[in-house]
């Protein structure tokens, strides 16, 4: 059955962006010893920031490679049957529902606490939380979600959070 919204992203792309931020962290920090003037003020900046920044870059490194060893798919897709998510980084993400079954999907956000969240809401009246994690266009999987069943209640703007 053709796919209404497909959306893939494999980890070695995220370990290959790991490892530009490594780069671009090194330069940050080689730059900072030449721009910033000794001082006492620096000296002691500078004594945290040896111990730190090689450990943010030993992280970097390790997530890096664990994403390139297991080169896992986010898969996010909709066809005229089936709605599924499947995050190779949470098995408590990933889900795979009918399309029949969904009733709405909200987009709220709590400003008081700075958190966004989607929810699905199926006939059952049990609630999913859609990730947020990756670049997959909202506007173009709701289309699709329509699509495959018009009596979806969706927000009526993917970019837009209804604040509660």
């Amino acid at each position: 059955m053709s796919e209404l919204f497909l959306y893939e992203s494999r980890q070695r792309r995220t370990a290959a962006i790991l490892m530009l931020n490594m780069g671009i962290l090194l330069a940050m920090y080689l730059a900072a010893r030449q721009v910033i003037e000794p001082s006492e003020a620096s000296k002691q900046l500078f004594y945290w920031v040896n111990i730190a920044f090689p450990l943010v870059e030993i992280g970097l490194l390790l997530t890096a490679i664990y994403f390139w060893v297991q080169n896992g798919t986010f898969r996010a897709a909709v066809n005229a049957d089936r709605f599924e998510i499947a995050d190779p980084l949470s098995k408590d993400a990933s889900f795979a529902v009918p399309v029949s079954e969904i009733i709405e999907i909200k987009q709220t956000y709590q400003k008081h606490t700075d958190y966004s969240s989607i929810t699905m809401y199926m006939k059952s009246g049990e609630k999913i939380r859609i990730t947020q994690n990756y670049h997959f266009n909202r506007a173009k999987l709701y289309a699709a979600l329509a699509e495959a069943n018009p009596s979806i209640r969706l927000p009526e703007n993917a970019l837009r959070f209804k604040q509660v």
